[in-house]
């Protein structure tokens, strides 16, 4: 397929999610995550080769959304100590907003009648929700298990869609660093924004310390790197990828 024909697709994916959650009081009140364009390419990546019909990859795709929206939206509620605080009824929109989107995931999970791929996405949750935990309490021993956390919490989902359709561990692995990269790029744009950020506790503890950063936006941008020279090493050993996907972990890696 070609690159142009693999945003037509994409394209259409995201235009079923947002013509099936044209619900107006959030459309009009609501801003909060918007469909992950990165999450996408992946999952549709991870169906490139599957033998399912057109339609019913586009249904999965858009029901795994539904799961990632869901859970984004809840988590944009903020605790004390937030950098950004919501209003009262910001705070109610959001809730609203998740569990809408967790009742089309359910929906559509439904109407697909895959309750195997529901209990794999539902594992996602769990991990990614522990991992998380993990992140912000600190519950690590070394670097390498906190980046193995850190990958959780910004693919969990994804993994255990991409693994119940049968993709190799390579495929994987390179994609729950992309996410993550993505993840860190995120953090970085909130931190220069709000000078706040959920790694802040990892620098402070010494993690990933080895290159004596001397500030956290230094220690950031070696993470960075660390994770760009990671997805390099492990793209010379995947699968051909598409078109699509291929240009975006460039555009990712100059950035």
């Amino acid at each position: 397929m070609t690159y142009q024909g693999s945003l037509i697709q994409l394209k259409e994916v995201e235009r079923l999610v947002h013509d099936r959650t044209a619900y107006e009081f959030l459309k009009e009140n609501f801003d909060g995550p918007k469909t992950d364009q990165d999450q996408m390419l992946w999952l549709h990546e991870s169906l490139r080769n599957s033998e399912l019909a057109e339609t019913d990859k586009y249904r999965v795709i858009t029901a795994t959304l539904y799961v990632i929206l869901a859970h984004d939206t809840h988590e944009t509620i903020d605790e004390k100590g937030d950098a950004r605080k919501l209003t009262l009824k910001e705070r109610e929109l959001t809730v609203l907003a998740g569990d809408y989107y967790s009742a089309l995931y359910y929906r559509t999970m439904a109407e697909l009648g895959m309750v195997d791929l529901l209990r794999a996405l539902q594992r996602g949750v769990q991990k990614m929700n522990t991992a998380k935990t993990n992140i912000y309490q600190l519950h690590v021993s070394s670097d390498e298990q906190y980046a193995s956390e850190f990958r959780a919490a910004s693919a969990a989902i994804f993994s255990e869609f991409a693994r119940y359709f049968g993709k190799e561990d390579h495929f994987v692995f390179l994609a729950e660093r992309a996410l993550a990269l993505k993840k860190l790029f995120d953090e970085r744009t909130f931190y220069e924004a709000y000078h706040s950020s959920t790694l802040k506790r990892a620098y402070e503890h010494g993690f990933f310390a080895r290159d004596a950063a001397a500030s956290f936006e230094e220690w950031l941008e070696q993470l960075i790197l660390r994770v760009k020279k990671e997805i390099i090493e492990l793209r010379e050993t995947c699968e051909p990828l598409s078109a699509a996907l291929d240009m975006r972990l460039q555009e990712m890696l100059q950035r």
